[in-house]
């Protein structure tokens, strides 16, 4: 199948071009969707048949992961193949702790992946905290590391992933910076910098991490801090996002307003299932981006940078007992008369509205609604009036104007929206990138929304971070490295615990990236051998090896066991 172009309507950040075979990306070129094989990468014909089935949906990179030597040995024969059936489909290696074997795949793959936390840079120092020279030490390790690996580069002309994972990071950049989006920065930049020192600059950057708002700080972050023109081209994506609806909508808020704001050259979207879901999905995102920006906002001059997810405190008001605004949680309404459908998410709103007209009314309290047709955030709002409700098309750039302009002056009324009842994903990926950045105050349900739209808002919220309405799973897509059934056990898991509002679960596929991308979870299910599991309570093993077939049942029991079951 030819590959879809998929231009976006606005001017995106400014990157330099890197080839990946015939592939080009940053520059002018479309964005490039990819996938990662589940497949064991030495099952031959199982990577034939996920590369087929990606082909078929217009995939444009693939990669595969390589745990071992015995994984690169198969690849002659699946490139001897693919050239047979005339699969012409870049390929990646994926490459972790090994230098060696980094080596040995530029000779065999277009691009090679490598992870900056795991790589080589760990000095061999340990007294950490007294030694001054531990950071210096690290970096001169890793300097020495990636000499050879850029020539090798170079002499194969294969591009390079600088693939940095939040809960990966070196002992270096968590003991100078934590596990931080300035920690991910940080590491990305010290390792662009040797490259480049070494005259490679075939080079891409990603900064992942499970946290949809930690993935939009970070990559903000590197833009700020990095050169206006011939920047490194970004590879987007959030980790562990997990599968189903959930999954889908992590994914929307984590990239939708970066790609919005021309953020973005190649992206994944991470499932827990079946890696051509992936592309399908993703190429839904990219056009959902499409519709969701206005034409008016295509002009570079009307961009107005993001307020970074801290709201302002602004004025509060009280409903029915309901503290709203001044910087608590976002409060959810209900127009007067009605109930909110039933979920399997259970929500109860905190307050009931009325509309009358262009006015909201709530409690006592009667609110102008705003249109995006009015230059409202030039116009003084009345001093006793204590909110306003936004048009749900108001552009996101106009909103952020409004708080750009209201920065520093005295407190400002509180913000709220109706939702729109009739929203599609473009209409997802634009209220989720406000309520991401902290934009609003309160969120009016209208009486006509039906179960299926009040679910995927619901779900939006959590992935937002801006209610915890139900259990947050954090789990792994699947690849080579995976030991046991993912999918089935993934959805094993939530069936069963579906009901823990606020727990975190991870479940991850081996120990290379599966105790430090959970690290923020609550319980974690990790493989650990062939059918083997180990539990993990925070950041604590509390059982190894457990047999596959039992594992499901113990880490019910251990959520039991430490009174987080309800």
């Amino acid at each position: 199948m030819e590959l879809i172009d998929y231009p976006l309507k606005y001017q995106r950040h400014a990157t330099r071009v890197v080839h990946i075979g015939h592939v080009a990306i940053g520059g002018d070129n479309p964005i490039c969707i990819q996938s990662m094989l589940t497949a064991a990468t030495g099952d031959v014909a199982g990577c034939l048949q996920e590369i087929r089935s990606l082909q078929e949906v217009g995939c444009g990179l693939i990669r595969l992961a390589i745990p071992a030597r015995m994984d690169l040995e198969r690849i002659p024969e699946l490139r001897r193949v693919l050239q047979e059936e005339g699969i012409n489909i870049p390929l990646i290696a994926d490459i972790h702790y090994s230098p060696q074997l980094a080596l040995d795949a530029c000779e065999l793959f277009e691009k090679i992946r490598i992870n900056p936390g795991n790589y080589s840079d760990n000095p061999k120092s340990v007294n950490r905290q007294t030694d001054g020279n531990y950071f210096a030490e690290g970096h001169e390790k890793l300097k020495e590391a990636i000499q050879p690996l850029s020539e090798k580069l170079k002499k194969f002309g294969n591009s390079l992933r600088i693939g940095v994972n939040q809960g990966s990071l070196s002992s270096r950049m968590m003991e100078r910076y934590g596990d931080s989006p300035q920690g991910m920065v940080q590491s990305a930049l010290e390792m662009v910098a040797l490259f480049e020192a070494l005259d490679f600059f075939q080079i891409v950057v990603s900064l992942k991490s499970s946290n949809p708002i930690t993935v939009q700080k970070a990559y903000r972050l590197l833009v700020a801090e990095g050169p206006e023109t011939n920047a490194v081209p970004l590879h987007l994506g959030v980790t562990e996002a997990g599968n189903e609806l959930m999954g889908r909508i992590k994914s929307l808020v984590g990239m939708g307003s970066l790609l919005t704001d021309g953020i973005g050259d190649t992206f994944r979207v991470s499932l827990t299932e079946p890696a051509a879901n992936e592309v399908v999905f993703a190429k839904e995102l990219i056009e959902a981006v499409n519709r969701s920006i206005n034409a008016g906002e295509a002009d570079k001059g009307s961009w107005c940078r993001p307020v970074d997810h801290l709201r302002m405190k602004n004025r509060l008001f009280t409903s029915s007992g309901v503290d709203i605004g001044s910087g608590s949680p976002l409060k959810i309404g209900k127009q007067s008369g009605s109930s909110l459908p039933k979920t399997e998410i259970a929500v109860e709103a905190d307050f009931s509205f009325e509309v009358d007209g262009e006015t909201v009314i709530i409690g006592n309290e009667r609110f102008q609604a705003m249109s995006r047709r009015k230059l409202w955030w030039k116009e003084p709002i009345s001093k006793n009036q204590s909110g306003i409700v936004l048009d749900s098309k108001l552009s996101l750039r106009e909103l952020r104007a409004y708080y750009r302009h209201h920065e520093g002056k005295a407190e400002s009324s509180a913000i709220g929206m109706i939702y729109p009842i009739d929203s599609d994903m473009a209409d997802e990926i634009h209220v989720g990138a406000i309520l991401s950045e902290g934009l609003l105050d309160f969120l009016l349900i209208p009486a006509e929304i039906e179960a299926e739209a009040m679910t995927r808002l619901l779900t939006l919220l959590q992935a937002a971070r801006a209610r915890i309405l139900t259990t947050e799973y954090i789990t792994c897509p699947s690849c080579a490295r995976t030991l046991f059934d993912i999918e089935s056990t993934v959805n094993s898991i939530k069936k069963q615990t579906r009901h823990l509002k606020g727990v975190k679960i991870g479940v991850m596929g081996c120990i290379v990236n599966g105790p430090g991308e959970m690290a923020d979870a609550d319980f974690g299910y990790v493989g650990s051998g062939k059918g083997k599991i180990d539990l993990y309570f925070g950041q604590d093993k509390v059982e190894r090896g457990i047999d596959e077939k039992d594992a499901v049942e113990k880490l019910i029991g251990l959520i039991k066991e430490k009174g987080r079951w309800s």
